[in-house]
């Protein structure tokens, strides 16, 4: 009987060890979906783990102000010929932080509908814009990447183009699985008179941005435990290109000044891409493009360069561009991109 009672008791201990090791479970997966939800997962810190966290949340973006930059570029291309044609022309970028609806795909407070009353997230927004001549054609060229402040995730990229053929819009907007991003939803879509339309989705790598953000990126990776950090580009397609950023190690660049040219501290920043993508100068970049970003805390964009391609910093500065006019306020660009 004692032997029995004592079989008993053991099952009943077993039996207490199992609900409670249950009852753990429970509340770690519970945890663990908390997490995913608000993006602080270990596997989604792994993902972000090549961004510079407090590069990107440092008090200098909190002026309440945008970073506004100008560049020269100059490009080898093919006119509407077909023959290789020498081009410069006027760049036009601001980086600014705001308050984003990702449910909604738009800037805080301009939903409508069940998403306006989504909760909106600290963001920056990148902005790239130009406009070229080639032979008898004109372009329009915009390109605008949002993305999450903390970790530079992508949440919604766009790019629109006009020339003598055809307006032309396409979109990446990333939709949070709530999870570390590996199986964001991406909605794409394109829209055009002469180039074809379409609209797809497909499944975000973890790692991956859209070619729009290359630019912020360089100046967010984070290289102070690694020199090389590996990241993929989403293109609109539903393919993935790997990418390799290595810091080539420091520089020093020659800048245009008021009065001749400036000596500027500067990190080089070597990319290689799997095959090549989507340009923002060009039409393709090629198998690389080096970036040099300022080795100061603000880390400014001082020149991109690839396969016959080249941008470089002519002149910056921090302004609320919405409310006041910043063409007075510039010493050296007085043409309009």
């Amino acid at each position: 009987m004692n032997a029995r009672l004592a079989l008993f008791a053991l099952l009943l201990v077993a039996l207490a060890g199992t609900a409670a090791g249950c009852t753990r479970s429970a509340s770690s997966e519970e945890a663990t979906s908390r997490e995913g939800a608000a993006g602080d997962s270990s596997s989604a810190a792994r993902a972000a783990a090549i961004t510079d966290q407090a590069y990107l949340t440092a008090d200098l973006w909190n002026d309440g102000e945008a970073e506004v930059a100008f560049y020269r570029a100059q490009r080898t291309a093919e006119d509407a010929s077909g023959r290789p044609t020498e081009e410069q022309f006027l760049v036009g970028t601001y980086l600014v932080k705001h308050r984003f609806n990702a449910e909604a795909m738009t800037k805080a407070g301009q939903a409508t509908g069940p998403a306006a009353g989504a909760d909106a997230i600290d963001a920056f927004k990148y902005a790239l814009f130009y406009e070229l001549e080639s032979g008898s054609y004109e372009f329009k060229r915009h390109w605008v990447a949002n993305a999450r402040q903390r970790d530079l995730r992508p949440l919604k990229a766009s790019f629109s183009s006009f020339d003598w053929c055809s307006n032309r819009y396409e979109e990446l907007a990333f939709r949070p699985s709530g999870g570390d991003g590996e199986k964001d939803s991406v909605r794409s879509l394109k829209r055009s008179d002469d180039y074809g339309n379409a609209r797809r989705r497909f499944a975000r790598q973890g790692g991956a941005f859209p070619a729009q953000m290359r630019p912020l990126l360089a100046r967010g990776l984070d290289f102070s435990e690694k020199r090389e950090r590996r990241f993929s580009i989403a293109l609109p397609d539903g393919e993935h290109v790997g990418a390799t950023a290595r810091l080539a190690g420091p520089d020093t660049l020659a800048l245009p000044a008021e009065t001749g040219t400036r000596r500027q501290a500067a990190e080089r920043i070597a990319v290689t891409y799997d095959r090549p993508v989507p340009a923002m100068i060009a039409e393709e970049t090629g198998t690389g493009e080096t970036y040099w970003r300022s080795a100061g805390p603000a880390r400014k964009l001082l020149k991109v360069e690839g396969d016959g391609y080249a941008m470089t910093l002519e002149e910056a500065l921090r302004s609320p561009y919405w409310k006041e006019n910043v063409w007075s306020r510039l010493a050296r660009v007085s043409e309009r991109p």
